[in-house]
């Protein structure tokens, strides 16, 4: 697998300050680019402004807008750019939101990185 992706641009959106740390610190050995948003609507505000990431890893729960909503909304207007969600909830009816909201991915917390890997290579490798 190709790690080489310095052209790549990667939206993170997630609330908690460590877990953004982790992976982007994870995203480093591929010299992607990166983006830290903090909410759901940071991420759509983002794209609004015509920013276009190759990639959106997306938390699911976060203050003021979350994941699954965000990427409803991300997905009626921009379904060209993948978003892989990432989750430490799994539970009862929160699988199925994660289906219904139209991501391309997900991803369970914690993050072990060969599989962010793999997840974000199979979105992104026509870019490379």
């Amino acid at each position: 697998m190709n790690l080489n992706w310095g052209k790549i641009n990667i939206a993170i959106v997630e609330d908690d300050k460590i877990n953004y740390y982790l992976i982007n610190r994870i995203l480093k050995k591929t010299q992607a680019q990166t983006h830290w948003l903090q909410n759901g609507q940071q991420i759509v505000d983002f794209i609004n402004q015509n920013n276009n990431p190759d990639l959106i890893l997306m938390d699911v729960r976060m203050p003021i807008m979350d994941g699954i909503r965000a990427t409803k909304i991300l997905k009626e207007s921009h379904p060209h750019i993948p978003i892989i969600i990432q989750t430490a909830c799994v539970i009862g009816s929160d699988f199925d939101d994660i289906e219904a909201s139209g991501c391309d991915d997900y991803l369970f917390k914690p993050i072990i990185s060969e599989q962010l890997f793999e997840k974000i290579y199979s979105q992104i490798s026509s870019k490379l």
